[in-house]
């Protein structure tokens, strides 16, 4: 089924019910909702504009945005007429943006009105293939209006051909080991996992959804689709714990999707104990692994009925899944709960060595991944080496059970090597985490003359919390051996740690960049005195 099938079925079947309801607020009053109907007949506007200007089937159509509503009627318009959807970060640069234009080609753009004077205005000129600059908001120099668009022209299907190996969307990876690539997925890639997503999830019709993964990421674009396709309320905020609580409580949300950074500030926030949550029928953490203590606390707040998948803007975010009968959080099955279990419905997986081995149950190797909903390769990159003989090469290191069942140790590129010994970042992470006074911590490897690399802890403390550098060290070396213990621990604040998308995923190329530069310029230092001697 097509995407723009979807729309149209749900806005049938479920004509009067509530598709969308904006908690974020920009442009819009908070509260703001359509109903399938309305969401079909807006969307069907702006896609009849979209045709009007002369844009095909096939021209990417970039969105640089923070409008939540208006990123929704913008995607689900875009592939109703056969454009690819290409979203961008609004905390890239001027330059960064340029980037990304210039690789998808887009002959099309979207942009809020504060964000092309913030942006855009300064790269204008730059922008050689957009022909139609489309300003949201008020305030703006953009030649056509986005508001103009659906308001002048008609609520009726638009007539254009789609097959479902038409291209859907464009988007870009964030760039966390290099330059951002661009990976294009056909309406059958969003499709298949659109129907796999509800079954692996067992999303009900009825259930209401609090979506707070950004509309600009994968996340956010696949999670609209397959709330569009279940036919579920999605409920779109930003990711805000102490506004996020409250959302669970007055909309009585019975589902939520987060990263385990928010998650951990959810249940750390002082007001967890103040609101119910008793609505609430399952849940899932995604973009980063999460620890056992972390889901447990969540657990006790949200209820035992989570979902662990994994999945990535190259697999259309499904890939593995551990159900909720496969785990426990006590007993012989707790022993699962930081599995992202096996392959889901669709999809196949293996795990090998460098040298392409399949690795034993107890062994380390890397996670490989094809099925329908696998994108082919990267745009403009048709020798990429991540995508060999039908399979995905995800980067991410993982172990398997005896049983068969998947745990993620860690991405290849974050392992630090010290002294000629792996260590992986995420087992130090865990055992951080369970630190009563730590909110948000990132372990990562940093110039060590003598050792190579050596471990850094980055630590954002709980409100109040006065917590030492010895303190952390001797934290781990009770839980961890000795030789995995971070060797220095730096303190920041939320604000001065690299997240993405509001606060769903630390950086930690941009992190790991930032203490080498520091280590850099200390060594230059040396070196100045050095030879002043």
């Amino acid at each position: 089924m097509l995407i723009g099938d979807a729309l149209r079925r749900s806005s049938n079947v479920y004509s009067d019910k509530i598709a969308v309801i904006d908690k974020f607020g920009k442009y819009v009053p908070v509260g703001s909702k359509y109903t399938y109907k309305e969401l079909y007949e807006v969307v069907n506007r702006l896609a009849n504009g979209l045709v009007s200007l002369g844009l095909t089937k096939g021209d990417r159509i970039a969105v640089l945005s923070e409008h939540r509503i208006g990123c929704v009627i913008s995607l689900l318009a875009s592939v109703k007429v056969g454009l690819v959807y290409s979203p961008i970060n609004p905390a890239l640069l001027g330059d960064e943006v340029a980037y990304l234009i210039q690789d998808s080609g887009a002959r099309a753009f979207i942009v809020d009105a504060d964000l092309f004077h913030k942006t855009v205005e300064g790269i204008r000129s730059r922008l050689n293939t957009v022909e139609y600059l489309i300003g949201m908001g008020e305030g703006h120099s953009c030649p056509y209006v986005w508001g103009t668009l659906i308001g002048d022209n008609p609520p009726t299907e638009p007539q254009v051909k789609l097959v479902d190996d038409d291209l859907a969307t464009l988007i870009y990876t964030s760039g966390t080991t290099g330059l951002p690539k661009g990976v294009p997925m056909a309406h059958k890639n969003w499709s298949f996992s659109a129907y796999m997503f509800p079954a692996e999830q067992q999303l009900k019709p009825h259930w209401k959804w609090l979506q707070v993964l950004p509309p600009y990421t994968s996340g956010g674009v696949g999670h609209i689709i397959a709330a569009v396709f279940r036919g579920c309320t999605n409920i779109i905020s930003d990711p805000e714990p102490g506004k996020m609580l409250q959302i669970i409580e007055s909309e009585k949300v019975n589902f939520m999707a987060s990263a385990p950074t928010v998650m951990a500030r959810l249940v750390k926030h002082p007001d967890i104990d103040k609101h119910d949550y008793s609505s609430m029928e399952a849940w899932f953490t995604s973009a980063a692994p999460i620890s056992a203590e972390l889901l447990k606390q969540a657990a006790k707040y949200f209820g035992d009925n989570f979902i662990q998948p994994f999945g990535t803007t190259e697999t259309a975010l499904n890939g593995l899944a551990l159900q909720p009968e496969e785990v426990s959080l006590e007993g012989p099955l707790s022993r699962r709960l930081t599995s992202v279990g096996k392959a889901s419905l669709g999809y196949e997986i293996k795990v090998v060595d460098d040298k392409g081995n399949k690795v034993q149950p107890g062994g380390i190797g890397e996670l490989l991944i094809r099925g329908d909903g696998v994108a082919k390769g990267y745009w403009n990159k048709p020798e990429a080496p991540d995508f060999k003989d039908g399979w995905w090469y995800s980067g991410d290191l993982v172990k398997v059970d005896e049983d068969g069942y998947i745990y993620v140790v860690d991405r290849k590129k974050d392992m630090i090597l010290s002294g000629g010994v792996n260590i992986y970042p995420r087992e130090i992470e865990d055992a951080i985490s369970t630190h009563p006074g730590v909110l948000l911590v990132s372990v990562i490897g940093v110039p060590d003359e003598e050792w190579g690399e050596s471990v850094k802890a980055v630590i954002v403390p709980k409100e109040g919390a006065k917590i030492t550098e010895v303190e952390i060290i001797e934290y781990c070396k009770a839980r961890l051996a000795s030789y995995k213990k971070p060797r220095s621990v730096d303190f920041v604040s939320i604000s001065d740690m690299p997240l993405m998308g509001g606060g769903y995923k630390v950086l930690k190329r941009e992190l790991r960049d930032r203490y080498r530069r520091k280590y850099e310029e200390e060594k230059g230092k040396k070196i100045e005195r050095w030879g002043a001697i």
